[in-house]
């Protein structure tokens, strides 16, 4: 019933919003139309929504070069990992999604020619722009770790991973064919900065708790196994988490980094951070995460100095898990490490007053989860205007993401923040919309934010984000940019 409910409201909010032309949404009553050529590089959360708004603002001449024919809805993953969802409603083709109007080329981008305002296909063909938005994501290294990419392909090693849509469904399937009672159960962190910093303890939570409901918690040995001296980045929700593993009996293990794993034999190999020595540990099933680039997770230090204080020293002995596409490496347009260069604030790129980067392809010191593209498209749209009218760049980004820490097969601790790890919380005394049984601290917070999740978000990302109506924590209400970075120092 509530989901009805919740889904007839979001229809009637952005119907409203669309007739009224109050905030010009989508469909607005009033705006320029621009001929300006816009090229996006990616078809992923931060392509297709930034392309979707561009539309929806009057620019009409717009291209998205994307070579995936599937386009997925990663925050799911972690509820399919769990049991909680399924597989296929994280996943729709991508002529599905790619919005009304604007052009989809399905091949890969090779080089950036930003001299020429053009991009080189892999075909050898180019697409020449006024405007460039580069959202492009991340790509995963799984073979950086040894043993990880045999155990995720063999079906029984128990090595699983919510970071793939194949290797998420494993989980659950794994999870359900431990038989042995007592069980052990490892789920890691990595030393560096990841997409959702969250995900790898939502999964062992979700599923403590369904070892809990099914009677077999006794006989389970789980253990948290991260590089970090805490549970999370942000002590203020760091120390609620350690609150709840230590009520819950969940071990940690603090200052340890997965180095290696021995499918065959089910134990992984960690290095203890303190003595610099390695540590074995045997496993019914391993849960492991992707990782980000070093030179990233250097920028981020400040940010994540409770969750990473000593990690600095012991990079040189770990290569990358995650990073920037292949692509982007030694291009015009990106740093050193092959991130977009862009400012933090205007998103802009650093080097060419007509490119722009959101999401998790660009250097912005901030968690990479879809709510922060929520917050970056709007300024980037925003920018972009300002920009073809000659006139200064005044959309500001805030830094701002969120992370809904799955603690339960029904619970959710809302954590949302901006640069520096200062709180944004959205709900609470201080949020945009205070209410004081909810956010954080209040009375019923995690039954409802558990039915965002599940529920709402899903909704919104396939109806109305792909679409260009949804603007994270301001809803299908187009946010002043400006005044909301304004507001947030």
């Amino acid at each position: 019933m509530w989901a009805n409910v919740a889904k007839t409201t979001l229809k009637a909010a952005a119907a409203t919003t669309a007739v009224t032309g109050v905030y010009i949404v989508s469909y607005p009553m009033f705006v320029k139309k621009r001929s300006e050529k816009i090229v996006v590089v990616g078809g992923g959360t931060a392509g297709i929504g930034v392309a979707a708004m561009l539309q929806n603002e009057g620019l009409k001449n717009v291209t998205i070069v994307e070579p995936s024919n599937k386009h997925y809805y990663q925050p799911l993953w972690t509820l399919v990992g769990g049991g909680l969802a399924s597989g296929e409603a994280s996943v729709k083709d991508m002529k599905d999604v790619i919005p009304k109007g604007t052009d989809w080329i399905a091949k890969k981008v090779n080089t950036f020619n930003p001299e020429k305002n053009s991009v080189t296909l892999d075909d050898g063909s180019s697409i020449d722009y006024d405007y460039l938005v580069v959202a492009a994501g991340m790509q995963t290294d799984w073979d950086a770790i040894p043993g990880l990419q045999e155990g995720l392909e063999q079906p029984d090693s128990g090595v699983v991973s919510v970071y793939h849509p194949k290797y998420c469904t494993k989980t659950w399937e794994t999870f359900h064919r431990i038989k042995s009672n007592p069980a052990t159960y490892l789920f890691t962190f990595p030393p560096t900065v990841l997409k959702c910093a969250g995900a790898p303890q939502k999964i062992m939570w979700i599923l403590e708790d369904t070892l809990r409901k099914e009677g077999k918690r006794d006989g389970a040995d789980l253990t948290f196994c991260t590089p970090g001296g805490a549970m999370f980045g942000v002590k203020h929700y760091s120390d609620k988490l350690e609150k709840i593993r230590i009520e819950r009996g969940v071990n940690a293990a603090f200052k340890h980094k997965l180095i290696a794993i021995d499918p065959a034999r089910k134990i992984a190999t960690f290095l203890d951070l303190d003595t610099n020595k390695k540590v074995q540990k045997s496993f019914d099933m391993l849960h492991v995460s992707a990782e980000t680039y070093v030179h990233q997770f250097l920028q981020l230090v400040s940010f994540h100095a409770v969750l990473m204080s000593d990690l600095s020293t012991t990079f040189h002995q770990v290569g990358p898990h995650m990073s920037a596409p292949a692509f982007l490496r030694n291009s015009p347009i990106s740093d050193s490490a092959g991130w977009v260069d862009v400012d933090k604030h205007t998103l802009k790129s650093t080097k060419y007053d007509n490119i722009f980067g959101l999401g998790d392809c660009t250097n912005t010191p901030n968690s990479k989860t879809a709510a922060a593209v929520t917050s970056q498209a709007p300024v980037v749209v925003h920018n972009i205007e300002r920009s073809i009218d000659k006139l200064p760049l005044d959309g500001m980004y805030s830094g701002y993401a969120s992370c809904p820490l799955v603690i339960a097969r029904n619970k959710v601790m809302l954590a949302e923040f901006g640069y520096g790890g200062k709180l944004a919380e959205t709900f609470g005394p201080d949020g945009k919309f205070p209410h004081r049984l909810l956010g954080t601290d209040g009375e019923i917070p995690h039954r409802f934010f558990f039915f965002l999740k599940e529920t709402i978000f899903p909704y919104v990302y396939w109806n109305l984000w792909t679409k260009g109506w949804w603007y994270g924590t301001n809803g299908p209400l187009k946010p002043n940019v400006k005044i909301d970075i304004e507001g947030s120092k």
